[in-house]
């Protein structure tokens, strides 16, 4: 089932709920001013997909396309399956399908974000959510010649990996389309569907398998939207970007795309799943729902509703964080070993973090000894609060401390892995804050910078003058790097390679300027 996308509602203003049936329920119109007539079509292999056109005539989207049978029944917890679609069928692409299965995750930080911002948390709605989601979506500029296929641009959306879903107001790609791109985002399965390990299964990691079937038929496809297979940009952040790093070094995603925008992340560097842990995780949430059945296999696991599924996961799976495991199969060595090995993916990297990714979540009862006790317990703690050159306050103090060791240093290490490893790399630092006195508390948090990429501003964020320039700068740099691995082009500040610690990197501030990075001292120490 989709999703009927004629019912605007305010950007940003999406909500999910792992009950949301209510049919009263909509999500935001993809293409602002849609025209109802002259619609726009593409063919695959005979198919016919049909899609929608923005009334300025710019931009055309075509919604919910499947890229893969519905992961249900025996299906839940394989790999997915080809679709194929009978020759000459013809494909509504008007309307988003559900987002996957999820609990409140995603909500929540809305919630708060947009609370910590003065706006209306209230006025929220929801898309549908089911097992059946596996879907992408597409936007292209109106005129795009098949003689002269564009860049494009595949976004894997964040959300810790149980939460979120391809069409949240901010990747809305019409804006980016628009300067002479075509924009995908892609769907995933999450938390327990995506990330389940069992001792009676083969294959983990169901997400990242999901991945790489968006990517072939990105691959297989593109060309018959007007894109070029040869020029495929995938792009994400946080955990979004975090499952990029482990497509780096997964042997499935060989070959699938030349070019990576790795936004808030960096932590697959530092910790790997293990499955052997995964494996006892599943063997607690099979014996709990299945606790009153006789049949106790992965056959019964797979015909319990998703509801239940998705319940009982979250008590089972509380407070753990969904990670790929090496499988052998999609992920066949850490990300760390990958990069010691100098065997990741030799593509052109742009990776970058932002100033305060970590002050949202802080302890703010947590004192910063405890913090390097914990964390950093064999460095002499006098010689990293030394360092703390960003800090005034203890909470910033902390927050520098925890985004550097989570967020920046494992970033500046991947970025010199993926040089060592034949590829170039191009380092940012995002230190725009919002204006006025909520802005200043939230600093450069986490996620700030994805509407200067998408140019999807939402109406509560104090957007200024500032920060209109410097998304047209980000958008002309972004765009830039999918045409030709090189963000750099005439009038803009030269954004230098990155290859080894203590390389100039891009500060995406006001003015935009290169820098050595704020952290850097502080990575060396951190950094093994």
């Amino acid at each position: 089932m989709k999703i009927a996308s004629s019912i605007l509602i305010p950007a940003f203003c999406l909500i999910l709920c792992a009950c949301a049936n209510d049919d009263s329920r909509s999500i935001a119109d993809p293409v602002k001013d849609r025209q109802s007539t002259d619609q726009p079509t593409f063919n695959i292999d005979g198919t016919q997909y049909t899609g929608i056109r923005s009334n300025s005539g710019a931009v055309e989207a075509f919604l919910g396309i499947p890229f893969a049978q519905p992961p249900v029944g025996d299906l839940r917890w394989a790999a997915p399956i080809q679709l194929l679609t009978p020759t000459g069928a013809r494909q509504d692409a008007t309307n988003y399908g559900p987002a996957c299965m999820q609990g409140p995750h995603i909500v929540e930080w809305y919630r708060g974000v947009i609370d910590s911002f003065g706006g209306d948390s209230a006025s929220f709605t929801a898309p549908e959510v089911s097992e059946d989601c596996l879907y992408l979506n597409i936007w292209r500029p109106t005129d795009v010649d098949e003689s002269n296929p564009l860049p494009v641009y595949v976004y894997v959306h964040g959300g810790s990996n149980k939460g979120g879903w391809s069409y949240e107001p901010n990747y809305i790609g019409e804006q980016l389309a628009a300067r002479g791109v075509i924009v995908v985002t892609i769907a995933y399965r999450l938390g327990v569907f995506g990330f389940f390990s069992h001792p009676d299964l083969k294959l983990s990691n169901f997400a990242l398998l999901d991945q790489i079937a968006a990517l072939e038929w990105v691959k297989n496809n593109i060309q018959a939207v007007g894109g070029d297979p040869d020029k495929i940009t995938v792009a994400g952040e946080s955990s979004g970007a975090s499952d990029i790093a482990y497509l780096l070094a997964s042997p499935l995603a060989k070959g699938l795309f030349q070019r990576v925008v790795h936004q808030s992340a960096g932590w697959a560097m530092r910790r790997t799943q293990s499955k052997a842990d995964a494996d006892q995780l599943g063997k607690q949430l099979a014996a709990k729902l299945l606790v009153d059945s006789r049949e106790k296999g992965i056959s019964s696991l797979r015909k319990q509703p998703a509801a239940n599924v998705l319940s009982t996961s979250e008590q089972v799976y509380q407070g753990h964080f969904y990670d790929p495991v090496i499988d052998g199969h999609s992920v066949t060595k850490s990300v760390s070993r990958a990069a010691e090995d100098q065997t990741l993916a030799p593509v052109d990297l742009l990776i970058g973090t932002n100033a305060n990714e970590a002050l949202m979540y802080l302890d703010k009862q947590l004192q910063v000894n405890d913090w390097i006790a914990e964390n950093l317990p064999d460095i002499d703690p006098n010689r990293i609060i030394s360092l703390l050159n960003l800090a005034n306050t203890a909470l910033q103090q902390l927050d520098q401390l925890s985004t550097a060791y989570t967020y920046t240093c494992p970033s500046l290490r991947l970025a010199t892995a993926v040089a060592d490893s034949g590829g170039t790399a191009r380092v940012y630092y995002f230190s725009k804050q919002r204006d006025g006195e909520l802005g200043a508390q939230m600093g450069a948090y986490h996620g700030i910078e994805i509407p200067y990429v998408f140019d999807t501003h939402d109406d509560w964020l104090p957007t200024s003058t500032a920060d209109k320039i410097l998304t047209d700068s980000i958008m002309r740099y972004w765009v830039q790097f999918m045409h030709s691995g090189d963000p750099n082009a005439k009038d803009s500040p030269q954004w230098p390679t990155y290859a080894k610690m203590g390389d100039y990197v891009m500060n995406l501030g006001v003015p935009v300027r290169t820098e050595r990075h704020p952290s850097q001292q502080l990575c060396e120490l951190m950094n093994p």
